[in-house]
């Protein structure tokens, strides 16, 4: 029997490609760029700095590590995912060279955390991150957290903009770019099934705890602000993956 797949995995893009029409005028995004900004500058720069630390490569590697108890093709489908998304993002970015909006705007852009000038789009931050939320909606299929992870996702992407690294033409790449690349993960996942076989979830779980490790002991997001809430997600995740009785249930 066919697995029926959420119609999230498609009104997303949908969605996002009607965004990037407009979006797509350079007029329109700065427009866009400067209302947002200036608007998300009303609230703590430490909410955005944190929001924004989720969709940094070691913090989301760190979270993936959560999945390995009960769901290690989840967590091999964000490993497998990341090849199609770093090869889509540096590709984009190195071919396209968009000035960031403080090389545009100058002081116009409420920045926060380090300035970038180069490399505008897409957005590596939120292509990290929808990876991550289009492997869980699409392998948890239909869970009730589906809201919440599209919730936190769109946060994450919204806070590059909030922070002044990216215009929101580049936040719909992210999300056009991190969603395929994770629904491609989680079709090589299935194909290969690798998470059956002890040696690549052994490899896998090395990988991921040095990740945490890592963002633990000694790691520079760029974003200062958020180094108590880098800390926490690494204790909290290490805590949850190493002490028994908790588990990720599978979808009935």
């Amino acid at each position: 029997m066919k697995t029926r797949q959420p119609i999230t995995l498609w009104l997303l893009p949908a969605i996002a490609l009607l965004v990037l029409l407009p979006l797509s005028d350079p007029a329109r995004n700065q427009a866009a760029f400067l209302a947002l900004n200036h608007a998300a500058a009303a609230l703590p720069a430490v909410l955005w700095s944190n929001l924004t630390v989720l969709g940094d490569a070691l913090v989301a590697l760190t979270l993936s590590l959560l999945l390995l108890r009960r769901r290690p093709d989840l967590a091999l489908a964000v490993l497998l995912a990341s090849l199609p998304a770093t090869l889509l993002t540096h590709g984009l970015k190195d071919a396209l060279d968009v000035a960031r909006p403080y090389a545009v705007l100058g002081d116009q852009a409420h920045v926060i955390g380090r300035v970038l000038v180069a490399g505008a789009f897409p957005s590596g931050h939120t292509t990290t991150i929808f990876v991550l939320a289009a492997v869980l909606v699409g392998g948890l299929r239909g869970t009730s957290a589906t809201g919440w992870i599209l919730a936190a996702a769109l946060l994450a992407g919204f806070s590059r903009v909030a922070v002044g690294a990216h215009w929101p033409l580049d936040v719909i790449g992210g999300i056009l770019c991190g969603w395929a690349s994770g629904l491609l993960g989680l079709y090589w996942a299935r194909r290969l099934d690798w998470a059956t076989l002890p040696r690549v979830v052994l490899g896998m779980r090395l990988l991921l705890l040095g990740c945490a490790g890592a963002l633990l002991f000694d790691y520079n997001s760029g974003y200062p602000l958020a180094r108590p809430f880098e800390l926490l997600v690494a204790v909290t995740v290490l805590a949850f993956h190493l002490l028994p009785g908790w588990r990720l249930e599978k979808p009935a």
